[in-house]
């Protein structure tokens, strides 16, 4: 049978959004599309695939790597070896994947981001976008990790919804246990919902600079957010990150202000209906992405923007 599977990612009873991603990926490949999930109150729109194929495991059991091997022997004896088994690129999907690829010696490809339909290969890139490979696989069904925010627009609704079915779990290993989920920092801004973010990275220089942004946010009425170097600095709380480490955001304005363009601070951003970066690096990835864009000194930038908004 040639179907292409997709296990999908589920925490706390929440079907993740980046299985978007892996679904509009199936939907490039051309093959019939099976979704795995554990079973239970998951909301998933079943239009989106051909079947889904739910498994009468726990949560936990269903993400450790180890059960999801036997999961998809199950698989293999009901419907034959898929086309294609695509994963998540996140902590438990990168896991599941080369778990799997290593127990039955399928070949792997990892971070995928974009598929030459026409050529037959997928992409990943290297260096912040400046590189891209091309890949393909061959011997055996090829196990995928599809980046988050690459391919969800390819996710399109069919005439009928999913064939549904329940697949029997697998006894829980002993030998890893789950013990429970860390509580993601609280904050009384949830970024995702501004609809002007103001977003700062190490470009800015020093941590005193953060208030004078701040500011200008406030007058510009927009959230800060920053990227990954300068959370880690901690010059702002966690619960401003944009990035797949991060948030996922997607506002009216998004304005980078320091910030190169990582790849993976793109793929939490470049959603955004309009994309306005500042930097002095005229080679920085981001300006592939922009809208709009400022090649300059982003403190000079700040200043005139406050002179203008405040008259």
């Amino acid at each position: 049978m040639s179907y292409a599977l997709i296990v999908s990612e589920v925490r706390r009873g929440v079907f993740e959004e980046r299985n978007l991603d892996s679904i509009g990926l199936g939907a490039l490949l051309g093959k019939e599309m099976v979704l795995l999930a554990p079973d239970g109150a998951y909301e998933i729109n079943e239009k989106l695939v051909d079947a889904v194929v739910k498994v009468k495991s726990a949560e936990d059991v269903y993400l450790n790597p180890m059960n999801m091997g036997r999961i998809l022997e199950q698989v293999f004896g009901a419907r034959g070896k898929p086309d294609y088994i695509l994963f998540t690129q996140s902590s438990s999907g990168t896991e599941a994947a080369a778990y799997a690829a290593g127990l039955y010696g399928f070949p792997v490809i990892t971070d995928v981001s974009a598929y030459d339909k026409e050529a037959g290969v997928f992409l990943k890139s290297y260096y912040s976008d400046k590189v891209f490979g091309q890949f393909k696989a061959s011997g055996g069904p090829a196990v995928l990790t599809v980046r988050s925010g690459s391919f969800r627009e390819f996710a399109g609704e069919k005439a009928a919804a999913a064939k549904a079915e329940t697949m029997e779990g697998v006894p829980a290993v002993d030998s890893r246990t789950f013990v429970d989920y860390v509580e993601e920092e609280k904050s009384d801004i949830d970024i995702t919902k501004a609809e002007f973010l103001l977003s700062i990275g190490r470009g800015i220089g020093n941590q005193d600079e953060v208030a004078s942004y701040e500011e200008l946010a406030g007058v510009l009425r927009a959230v800060l957010s920053g990227s990954r170097p300068v959370i880690d600095k901690l010059w702002l709380p966690k619960a401003r990150q944009v990035g797949t480490s991060g948030k996922t955001v997607k506002p009216k304005v998004y304005l980078a202000m320091g910030i190169s363009g990582a790849f993976q601070h793109i793929a939490g951003m470049k959603d955004s209906d309009c994309i306005i970066a500042v930097n002095k690096d005229a080679e920085a990835p981001i300006f592939q992405y922009a809208h709009y864009g400022i090649i300059g000194d982003i403190h000079k930038v700040r200043d005139k923007l406050k002179e203008i908004a405040k008259g």
